[in-house]
C-alpha cells in the first residue's frame, strides 16, 4: 500500500476515477449532475491540482495497482490560521472497500504531509462519516467537528492534528 503523487502523464486516470467518484458522491448530492454532452461526471477544478501550487493529486496503490485517489489542498487553498491541508477528495475503488486498505493510505499520507487537518463529508454520506469516525477511533485521534453548509450542502467537517 501506498499513496504515491499523480504524474502528468497519469492526469487522464485520476480524470477517469473522478468521473467514478463523482458518481458514488451523486447519491448523496441531488445537485451532482453529469456533462450531457460528454455523458461523465466532472469535476470543474480538475485541471487545478496540475497547474496551482498548494493542490496536490495522489494515488492509492496497492500491489502496484492504482485503486483509489486523495486530492490534497494546502496554503492558498486552506484556512491557516484553522488547518493547513484539507482532504478536498478520497476515494477507493468499491471492490478494494472494506478491506483496511483505505485506512492504510490515510496513514501513509498522514506520515508523508504531518499538520492540521480538516475533512469534510456531505452530512447525509453515512458511509464517509462511519469511515472516518472508525479512523479516527482506530488511530485515537481527538477531533473537533462542525457542520458547515457550502454551496446549499451540509458539510461535516473534523479538525485534528497529526
Amino acid at each position: 500500500m501506498s499513496v504515491v503523487k499523480v504524474e502528468l502523464n497519469q492526469k487522464i486516470i485520476l480524470k477517469h476515477l473522478m468521473t467514478l467518484f463523482l458518481h458514488d458522491l451523486s447519491e448523496f448530492n441531488e445537485e451532482q449532475e453529469f456533462n450531457q454532452e460528454s455523458g461523465l461526471f466532472e469535476f470543474d477544478a480538475f485541471e487545478w491540482f496540475f497547474e496551482k501550487e498548494g493542490l496536490f493529486p495522489f494515488f492509492i496503490k496497492h500491489e502496484d495497482d492504482v485503486i483509489g485517489f486523495i486530492l490534497l489542498q494546502s496554503s492558498p487553498f486552506t484556512n491557516p490560521e484553522r488547518y493547513d491541508f484539507l482532504i478536498n477528495s478520497f476515494f477507493i475503488l468499491k471492490k478494494y472497500r472494506r478491506k483496511g486498505l483505505g485506512k492504510q493510505a490515510v496513514q501513509d499520507l498522514f506520515q508523508q504531509c504531518p499538520g492540521r487537518y480538516a475533512i469534510g463529508q456531505i452530512s447525509n454520506n453515512i458511509p464517509a462519516i462511519q469511515f472516518w469516525r472508525k479512523f479516527y477511533e482506530y488511530m485515537n485521534v481527538e477531533f473537533q467537528e462542525k457542520e458547515e453548509t457550502e454551496e446549499g450542502l451540509k458539510i461535516r467537517y473534523q479538525y485534528f492534528e497529526i
